[in-house]
């Protein structure tokens, strides 16, 4: 097993599609779902992603401002993982609906048998969660945060431990996140670097703020991480 080379609770920066969970109408909450790994932009039908399917990623959206509302979703997700001995996957974040920022948490699930306790476990502790609303499908960036543990592939790229289909590859600035999505897009229509999904991730570790460009993906030629590499400093220089 290879080294860890830094940990931390790193934030994820994403636009993705969002629609109205039939599951809401049960709980009277508004519970929001997103495909989490689009399909591949893949060309001569090359595989597209596949795993997901049997992975849900929901949101609840806070009607409320909490104060400490990222310590007090870390704390649930602790709690209730200790309580049930599940590993519950909960995080804290914000989310664009109906163009404004509201506080959320995202779960990631292969059953939802657990979201009642959630939910109550969630407003006990002061979270006010939206009401049930009629909603169309609409782009939402999203931003949510969760414990991370880097493994070094090569010098600045980097591979979660825990998800290893994701990828990180390190920059030193933070970019607009506007330029962000233009550029990678320019990427993806070079050299054929299309068989990912990108998104932009930050943490504080070591008296420094950390950015990187990420990318998902079950297909990716590691082989071709230095063409990429390179034409990541190119563009985020």
């Amino acid at each position: 097993m290879k080294n860890i080379e830094f940990e931390g609770l790193t934030c994820f920066t994403v636009n993705l599609e969002i629609g109205h969970s039939p599951m809401s109408d049960k709980f009277g909450i508004l519970i929001l779902e997103s495909n989490p790994q689009p399909d591949y932009y893949a060309l001569q039908n090359f595989p597209p992603n596949t795993n997901h399917v049997n992975d849900r990623h929901i949101y609840l959206l806070a009607n409320n401002q909490t104060n400490c509302f990222q310590d007090i979703v870390l704390t649930v997700s602790y709690n209730l993982k200790s309580r049930l001995h599940k590993d519950l996957r909960i995080f804290p974040g914000q989310m664009t609906f109906h163009n404004k920022d509201f506080q959320a948490v995202r779960i990631n699930t292969t059953t939802t048998k657990d979201l009642p306790v959630i939910i109550r476990e969630l407003q006990n502790n002061g979270v006010e969660l939206m009401k049930d609303k009629k909603v169309a499908t609409y782009s939402s960036r999203l931003y949510f945060k969760k414990f991370i543990e880097f493994i070094e592939l090569e010098s600045g790229v980097y591979q979660d431990i825990d998800n290893l289909n994701r990828y990180f590859f390190k920059i030193s600035h933070k970019p607009n996140f506007d330029e962000f999505t233009i550029k990678m897009e320019k990427i993806k229509n070079n050299c054929q670097f299309h068989l990912f999904d990108p998104f932009f991730a930050s943490l504080f570790i070591k008296m420094e703020s950390v950015y990187f460009i990420g990318i998902y993906s079950e297909h990716c030629d590691q082989a071709r991480f230095g063409d990429l590499k390179q034409q990541i400093a190119e563009l985020f220089y």
